[in-house]
């Protein structure tokens, strides 16, 4: 027996109801049953079938694919945060399993610095990538060829259109 619903609406009256047919819908849909025959067998329509289904896979995947995002955007917070650890700590440069010193005073590493930086900027722009944050910009490209005959026939054209121009303004001076 199909459970009741509200015709004119199609509202379905309890969370529980609308749960267990999200459920049923779903799993007709994988036997391929056809929404119509899914829309009477629950004793609501077609739309309604097709939202059900949609409710019951966002309920499945969207939780877990926030999940996900969380978990790295969490291991990208990690990385860079061991990044900026680098970038802020002292580093020498050490050869041979000594520091090099120059006038007494340790060499800085630098190697370490930019590392830390490249690494940052990768974190970064997985962040805004794992955010949306970077949002598709649109271009218009004109590619223009022209090659040496076109070149050719254009001046010729110009010339034309001039001596045209001359001798129009010089029956136009007699006449």
């Amino acid at each position: 027996m199909a459970p009741k619903y509200k015709k004119e609406s199609y509202h379905i009256e309890s969370d529980a109801l609308r749960a267990e047919l999200r459920i049923r819908a779903y799993q007709m849909q994988l036997k391929r049953v056809p929404v119509k025959d899914i829309a009477v067998e629950l004793g609501c329509s077609g739309p309604t079938v097709r939202k059900l289904i949609k409710e019951y896979i966002d309920e499945l995947t969207v939780p877990l694919a926030e999940k996900a995002r969380a978990m790295e955007l969490d291991k990208l917070n990690t990385v860079e945060a061991v990044a900026w650890k680098i970038l802020e700590d002292n580093h020498v440069t050490v050869s041979h399993g000594k520091v090099i010193m120059m006038d007494g005073v340790p060499l800085k590493d630098t190697d370490p610095i930019f590392k830390a930086l490249a690494t940052i900027l990768k974190t970064s722009e997985g962040i805004r990538k794992l955010l949306g944050l970077d949002m598709p910009t649109e271009s218009v490209h004109t590619v223009r060829t022209e090659s040496v005959v076109d070149a050719s026939i254009l001046s010729l054209v110009e010339e034309m259109e001039e001596a045209n121009r001359v001798e129009a303004e010089r029956l136009n001076a007699q006449g």
